[in-house]
Parts: C-alpha cells; structure tokens; sequence
C-alpha cells in the first residue's frame, strides 16, 4: 500500500536524521521535563514584599504579622517610607508594599481613621500581582476581624452584637490556585504544536529540488496519498508525547480533568494533524522553506498569546479576534479547558471534527499544489 511505503521511506529518515531526533525526541522531552521541575511547586512562594506602618499600632502590627504568616510572602525590613518603597519597586527588589497610614485601629471617629490602607504593587505582572493583591485583602481583613473581636471582649459585648466585616471568596476551579495546573495545561501543548510545524517544514522543504518536487513525486507517487504518509511518523511520535503529558499531568501530579480526557486527547492529535499538513502545505505552495519556516513561526508561534490562555481577547480589536478564531490551537485549547472545568464531550467533538477539516483542508492544498511545479 502506498500510504504506508511512504510512511515507511519517512520514519527510516527520521531514524536516520540526528537534526529529526533531536526535534522529535529531544525538544519535547526536555520541555516536559523542564516545565514540570519548574512549576513543581504549583503556587508562588517568598515573594518580597514591605510594610509601611505608620501607624505602630496592635492592628497594624497584626496584619503584619498575617502577612508574614502567608507561605506567598516574605516580608523584608520596613523602608522608612512608602517613596523608599516604590524606589525599591522599581529596582526590583519588591513585588508590593503596603502603606499602613497612622491611626490605623484606633476607635471610631479618629480623624486619621478616614485614612485607607494602601496596598501597591507591580500590574506589570498580572499574574503575580492578582495574588499579591488578593494576598494583601485577605490579610487586612483578618487583622481588622481579630481587633473588632478583640474590642467586643474588652466592652463585655456578644460577638453577634459587632458588625464583622463579611468576606466571602469562591474558588470555582484550580482551587489550590496552582501556576502547575494551568501553565503546564496551557504551555506544553504549544511546544508541540510549534515543534509540529517546524518538523512539518523541513519534512517537505527536504524534498525540494530548486523549486521543484518532481523527484519526490516520482519516488512516493506524489498527491495527497503521499502526504498522508510522509505525516504519519511525525504525528505518531508528538501524538505520544501528548499522551506522556496527559499522562503526567493528570495520572502522576492528579489533576483531575472533569470531562472527557479521550475527546481532549482526540482533539490534540487533531491538532497535531492539522499542524503537521499546513506545513506541508506551505512547502507544497511557496516551494521556499525560508517561507514555510516564516509563516510557521508567526501563526504557531503567537497561538497561544492570541488563543485566549495568557492574554483575554474578549474587547480586543477585530483582526485580533479574526487571528483568534483562525488559529487551530485556539480550538484545542478551548476544547482541552473546556474538558478539564467538565464540560460536555460534545463541545471537545466539535473541536475535533474542526481540526480534522483543517487537516484535510491543508493537506488537499497541499496535494494540488505540489503537482505542479514552480520555475526558478
């Protein structure tokens, strides 16, 4: 059978191409392993960050010491004032300070007790800043609950007689608030969406004689036939590194994925697919690879700040929204998440049936146009 002679003529090159191995066995190995060491940890901790009191007061004190008490934090000498703090801020050395104005706790009606508390710290981060700030409310709330406690025993009130303050915070999912879950989730796919499209590229950028692929078609037979074939061993071996991921993600660390983890895994060799025949056909139509190779790197490689993961596209502008739903990870993704957080297999179905179009788009582009050649 053709399909498979192809197959054959592709995995003896990879087996015999250190530059495939490397790309094949080497980068998604050293990614997974890398990535899983350093999100190991799952959640941020010591990050440094001041308190400005001003006020030297129990409740200042107190949050203080809540802050300290949190396994984000570190709490490093107090600046002698919130301008030597944000000079620290700028140099790096803090993530956040607050500034705790005096009077701060004193009973009601103190004139300085108009003052707020006020927490800064870097948005630059958005991701470290959200916890910082999060950290922080929770804190300052802590600290002004154990003084209004504390004021009712010593006025011989019930504790139902003071208006506590009511702090409610629910977590739908990634409770533990776990950079491992949602990084791991979210980067080790686009390695190998990005690794697939590279390999795709100089699967068929190999094949080029000049401008032509004559000699190609004329060994395997050329067409779409060909194609399918030449794809198979690279999307046998990502599509494993895919299932040693899930595998670890979700059998070793136990993530638990809600929905279906077949549809999820469906949906990446999908992708992978997908990836793998739009490089084909880009070699196919440009008959350049330092094209192939140029438009790989700007749609594999912006998938994921424009699939939606790192930066919202809610409100962005249309072309970055049209780049969005263009983009084959963004569907993956959406069908990967979607399954984690327990959504129905059918939306993950969908995402599949998607990805295959684009496969088989792509890879009939690719069979037209590699019938035809191109003159220098």
């Amino acid at each position: 059978m053709r399909l498979l002679a192809v197959a054959e003529r592709e995995a003896r090159f990879i087996f015999g191409s250190r530059i495939m191995l490397v790309a094949l066995i080497l980068v998604p190995l050293s990614s997974l392993v890398l990535i899983a060491a350093m999100l190991s940890r799952g959640a941020l901790e010591g990050l440094p960050v001041a308190v400005v009191d001003e006020a030297q007061s129990p409740v200042s004190r107190s949050v203080t010491a809540l802050l300290a008490a949190r396994p984000e934090l570190r709490i490093v000498p107090a600046p002698p004032s919130a301008f030597a703090a944000e000079v620290a801020m700028r140099r790096g050395e803090l993530w956040a300070y607050a500034q705790i104005p005096a009077g701060f706790g004193e009973p009601a009606g103190a004139a300085d007790n108009r003052q707020p508390v006020r927490i800064f710290y870097n948005a630059a981060y958005l991701s470290v800043g959200s916890v910082l700030a999060q950290t922080f409310e929770t804190a300052l709330t802590g600290a002004m609950r154990q003084e209004a406690m504390e004021r009712a025993r010593r006025a011989g009130l019930p504790i139902d007689r003071i208006a506590l303050p009511q702090v409610q915070v629910s977590v739908l999912f990634n409770p533990q608030a776990s950079f491992e879950w949602f990084l791991q989730a979210l980067i080790q796919p686009a390695i190998l969406h990005l690794v697939a499209a590279c390999v795709g590229v100089f699967a068929m950028a190999r094949e080029l004689d000049g401008a032509s692929l004559a000699r190609w078609r004329a060994e395997t037979g050329g067409g779409a036939v060909a194609l399918a074939g030449k794809a198979i061993p690279y999307l046998a071996i990502l599509a494993w590194w895919g299932a040693a991921w899930m595998i670890w993600l979700v059998g070793v660390k136990g993530w638990r994925m809600a929905g279906s983890l077949p549809a999820t895994y469906a949906a990446q060799v999908a992708l992978l697919a997908a990836t793998l025949a739009i490089s084909l056909a880009l070699v196919a139509t440009s008959r350049k690879d330092v094209i192939a190779y140029s438009v790989s790197a700007l749609y594999a490689g912006s998938a994921l700040a424009y699939s939606g993961g790192s930066l919202p596209i809610d409100g962005a502008s249309l072309p970055a929204r049209i780049w969005h739903y263009a983009l084959p990870f963004t569907h993956y993704l959406e069908a990967q998440m979607d399954q984690f957080l327990g959504a129905p297999t059918v939306l993950a179905i969908r995402s599949v049936i998607l990805l295959t179009f684009y496969a088989l788009a792509a890879l009939a582009i690719a069979g037209l146009t590699s019938d035809r050649d191109q003159m220098p």
